[in-house]
């Protein structure tokens, strides 16, 4: 398979990096230093899944520049405020047996995708593995939930697209399965993200902390009971399908594997770099208000993010 990975941070890189290991053609566009170190030394993959180097995949900083220009797989992993953009740049490389895939956090990156290439392209995956960037050309696999789920939008085609997609990306001992039930899963998710991420971040734990203390614990109760009312008014179905089942699984089954993980937003507010809480808490206030529906705590919680990303950049005289 000939792949394109469209923003190659973290999980982009793992996932180009084991795909190229797998004796798939990979192509990564991302950022400078990474890509030079890549282009220089190739791609080093530690953590969890093992330790490899990877030196059969190539790299460059645009588009532009990419050797090849006919995908059968293009991944997009950019920042969801970033999806858009780089939906317009790979539009003209997406021919019709070009498939695109969304493998991000968040909610909307579909719809950005879908805008620029049509629904019956594009792929999604829910992606609940994490990965960072120790160092340009280092990556390293930190933690792991379940598998990754890809499915499509786009009908029967789609489907089968998103089933071979997921049986080479496990072949490829990247752990991923398919579902047919693709919006279901990321809402899901979703949940999960909305629950832990601006609180671990905010407060500078890691995510057991916060299932221990009866304050934070609450707020996530009332964070996820938002987002199942705002889906029921969407007509999307989630898993468990009520609000107090999903919150015992939540507790007894999702969050201990990842008790000691910190969010990756933590990271970007650490650093003074926006933050993805647009298309998470902040998703689920704007679904909300169109909806009429109160969500008070995600909406409060996109707000402190947003005012320590306002902080940090003028800190840095950026605002």
């Amino acid at each position: 398979m000939r792949i394109l990975v469209m923003g190659a941070g973290a999980l982009g890189s793992v996932a180009g990096g084991f795909m190229a290991r797998a004796g798939h053609e990979v192509h990564l566009v991302g950022r400078e230093a990474h890509v030079t170190r890549i282009v220089e030394r190739g791609l080093f993959i530690e953590g969890i899944w093992g330790s490899h180097h990877v030196t059969t995949l190539t790299a460059c900083t645009r588009v532009e520049d990419l050797s090849q220009r006919e995908f059968d797989l293009i991944l997009i992993a950019v920042k969801s405020y970033d999806t858009g953009e780089a939906a317009r740049q790979i539009a003209p490389l997406a021919s019709p047996d070009t498939w695109v895939c969304s493998y991000q956090n968040g909610l909307g990156n579909a719809e950005a995708i879908a805008h620029e290439i049509g629904w019956n392209r594009v792929l999604g995956a829910r992606v609940i593995y994490g990965a960072r960037i120790m160092e340009p050309g280092r990556v390293a696999v930190t933690v792991i939930a379940a598998p990754t789920a890809i499915g499509g939008y786009g009908g029967k085609g789609a489907e089968e697209a998103a089933r071979e997609s997921a049986r080479l990306m496990d072949a490829a001992s990247l752990p991923t399965c398919f579902t047919d039930r693709i919006p279901t899963v990321l809402w899901s998710k979703v949940a999960y993200n909305c629950a832990l991420n601006p609180l671990s971040a905010l407060l500078n734990v890691p995510y057991g902390v916060l299932a221990e203390n009866e304050h934070t614990r609450a707020i996530m109760n009332d964070v996820v009971g938002e987002l199942y009312r705002v889906a029921d008014a969407l007509d999307i179905p989630l898993e468990p399908a009520a609000a107090e089942a999903y919150l015992h699984a939540f507790y007894h089954q999702m969050l201990p594997p990842t008790a000691a993980h910190y969010a990756s937003m933590r990271e970007d507010l650490l650093q003074g770099r926006r933050t993805e809480i647009d298309a998470l808490n902040g998703a689920i206030a704007r679904f909300g208000e169109t909806n009429h529906i109160p969500c008070p705590v995600n909406t409060m919680l996109a707000s402190l993010v947003h005012a320590r990303e306002q902080i940090g950049l003028q800190a840095r005289g950026q605002a």
